[in-house]
């Protein structure tokens, strides 16, 4: 074998060997609301995730949007409790979102008629690296029970009066 391609078989094998980083996949397991907050909820994140690649990833942050089914959006959240996910596995991210409540008005007719809230939790979840992250998207629907969205309207209304 020549020079020539001697040096062209180690370039294509040094080639196929760094191949590129695939992206991680994440499948949405449960949302439960675990307090009912004067100004929103809490809710109990669990994410399955999973890493493709030969090397781990960290998960930095978790955002999301909760909002009634019909789109209509009731507030945002953010997680920054740090996660990894080891190389080509699984982990369960679970994240504690403190959702405050931005149209508390949007739940009343719900509350006045004492009905469970369909919701969906829309978000993203930032997984990579040191130098490079990408934002995994995913949704997540659920049930606000009538008595939480009655405990989150008292707390709320409770809240306001208590101000000077």
């Amino acid at each position: 074998m020549n020079r020539t391609a001697g040096l062209l078989l180690v370039s294509a094998s040094l080639l196929l060997g760094c191949s590129k980083p695939k992206p991680p996949t994440l499948t949405p397991r449960s949302a439960q609301v675990t307090a009912v907050l004067p100004s929103g909820v809490e809710l109990g994140v669990e994410l399955n995730a999973y890493n493709p690649n030969g090397f781990p990833l960290m998960c930095s942050q978790v955002d999301s949007t909760f909002e009634l089914q019909d789109g209509t959006p009731l507030g945002s959240a953010t997680s920054n409790e740090p996660f990894t996910l080891p190389a080509e596995g699984d982990a369960t991210i679970r994240a504690k979102l403190q959702v405050r409540f931005s149209s508390a008005a949007a739940l009343a007719p719900y509350a006045l008629a004492a009905k469970p809230v369909p919701y969906r939790l829309r978000g993203s979840a930032r997984i990579g690296g040191e130098h490079l992250n990408v934002d995994v998207p995913f949704t997540l629907d659920g049930v606000l029970t009538a008595e939480q969205v009655i405990a989150a309207g008292l707390h709320g209304a409770a809240n306001l009066l208590n101000k000077p």
